[in-house]
């Protein structure tokens, strides 16, 4: 069956020759008047227009994205589906991506290197026209060289800064100093930090966020108080454990009367290990989280936690992802080609602009996890109760 209209009257689907047929004219001005871009005379594209809805015609858009040299489809490369909080990125950038007339490829790295390889072979054999990465490398030199090796134009999301490729991320240094400043404000002046792993920028910066929010508070970061490297619940879970004691027991006043959890679902595990000790939240530690993933407002208490705005994240993120594709339609037209080969800038090459670099500043959503520390002298002090 002809996949380039809808079905005709006569119960099968019209083409651009039943237009042409119709309105008695060549299959060249049927095509130049549909397009608008070139002029027809009035009486002509008249004809064609009502031959056109008559026969319920519709130009196929595949046809017309192979033609500009386009498949209208990018792709989205994440490091871990099973993750809280990237599924929250993905459904804002398909939205995104929709709204602007492309098809999202989904590709799943499971954190692994080979696996992300893996996925750019394939995806510069499919012949996308961009890649918005959430790359399992924290540098960004093969991303780079992809790309101006195949001419696909290449943004990376939530990522570390300088370098060749465009890149649009949460600023994490402020959002570690936003999230410690909450729980400076309501008086705390122990708080824990639980950061995960140490070789990923993202979480350095949480980490230097908070490490300047409680200099700059006159307060030392105590090594015994910092816990890096956790990837899961359990690790938060154990790691909470070891550091606060059984409540009511000696000495238990001596620790911490707040936590920030780097990621949500370290929050999850360090809920569970306060609720053994007997210490309460937030009557005796506060919490607050960092992702604000959908979880977390359903958690007991609801966990207050670092907003990033995903969707300007995404919105973002898809801007910048279409400028490069425009550009390299522009760079085919100016080259004499009357488009260009799908995926972004044609024939490869360096880069041609130099890379824009996009931080974006979220907020604190605001829950019952967080609260003033115990007043000295009541349950739960400091009191070495």
């Amino acid at each position: 069956m002809n996949t380039n209209g809808r079905m005709s009257t006569n119960g099968r689907m019209s083409t651009i020759k039943d237009v042409a047929r119709l309105a008695g004219v060549s299959i060249s001005t049927v095509s130049r008047t549909l397009s608008g871009k070139v002029f027809v005379e009035e009486e002509t594209r008249e004809r064609v227009l009502k031959a056109a809805e008559e026969l319920r015609y519709q130009p196929s858009g595949l046809a017309r994205s192979l033609k500009r040299g386009r498949t209208q489809t990018i792709a989205l490369i994440v490091p871990d589906i099973n993750s809280l909080f990237y599924p929250m990125i993905m459904r804002s950038i398909e939205h995104c991506a929709a709204e602007r007339g492309y098809t999202l490829i989904l590709c799943n790295t499971e954190r692994d290197r080979d696996r992300e390889d893996a996925a750019l072979r394939m995806l510069r054999s499919r012949a996308v026209d961009g890649i918005l990465a959430m790359s399992v490398r924290d540098g960004e030199e093969e991303l780079a060289d992809f790309s101006e090796e195949t001419g696909i134009p290449v943004v990376r999301i939530n990522r570390s800064f300088g370098g060749r490729l465009d890149t649009v991320s949460v600023d994490f240094v402020y959002g570690g100093r936003l999230v410690t400043e909450h729980l400076l404000r309501l008086g705390h002046r122990r708080i824990a930090g639980y950061f995960g792993d140490r070789g990923a920028q993202r979480f350095r910066d949480r980490y230097e966020g908070y490490a300047r929010a409680l200099t700059e508070h006159g307060l030392a970061v105590r090594e015994e108080d910092v816990v890096p490297d956790l990837e899961s619940m359990e690790d938060a879970y154990r790691a909470a454990l070891e550091m606060f004691p059984e409540k009511g027991a000696p000495g238990s006043g001596d620790r911490p009367t707040a936590v920030f959890a780097s990621m949500d679902i370290l929050a999850i595990g360090i809920y569970r290990a306060l609720a053994q000790r007997g210490w309460r939240v937030p009557e005796d530690v506060s919490v607050i989280g960092f992702d604000n993933v959908f979880l977390a407002q359903y958690m007991n208490p609801p966990l207050t936690s670092h907003d990033h705005l995903t969707g300007e994240l995404a919105s973002e993120s898809i801007r910048l992802l279409l400028e490069r594709i425009e550009e390299g339609d522009a760079a085919g037209r100016e080259n004499g080609r009357g488009g260009k080969p799908a995926g972004g800038h044609g024939s490869g090459g360096k880069l041609p602009r130099e890379p824009r670099n996009i931080l974006i500043r979220g907020r604190i959503e605001e829950r019952a996890s967080t609260a003033a520390p115990p007043a000295a002298g009541t349950p739960g002090a400091d009191s070495g109760e």
